[in-house]
């Protein structure tokens, strides 16, 4: 996993310390998954990304609107290619039935999307 540059983090941290709550993890988790869900990017400007590794064999199904994936919100990308080619924000990706999905150690189930959040800017290796 990956994160963006350090000055979008430390928008959010800004964001927390300037929030009449006490700053929490839970709360910057909680604050990201609302905004998500609306397909939009924390902020304005911190936005998910997914890369398909330049090694993978396969596209990579890749969505812009997590409550809506599979209704037309998403976009497929090429190996070595990012999703900020096509969308400001990535929200999620599908790993296809018969195709193993890696980044690093990190292994997602194939058949299934899998969630990102707006800090993450993630490579993921596709093998079918």
């Amino acid at each position: 996993m990956h994160y963006k540059p350090t000055l979008q983090a430390l928008a959010i941290l800004i964001f927390l310390r300037t929030s009449t709550a006490a700053p929490t993890l839970k709360m910057a988790t909680s604050a990201t998954a609302e905004i998500e869900a609306r397909g939009e990017c924390t902020l304005g400007f911190i936005c998910g990304e997914v890369r398909n590794d330049k090694n993978s064999n396969a596209v990579l199904k890749v969505t812009n609107d997590w409550p809506k994936r599979d209704n037309g919100a998403y976009k497929w990308i090429s190996a070595g290619t990012s999703s900020d080619t096509m969308m400001k924000d990535a929200d999620g990706f599908f790993v296809q039935s018969w195709c193993t999905a890696t980044s690093g150690s990190k292994k997602w189930a194939s058949g299934q999307w899998h969630k990102i959040n707006d800090l993450q800017t993630i490579t993921i290796k596709i093998i079918c």
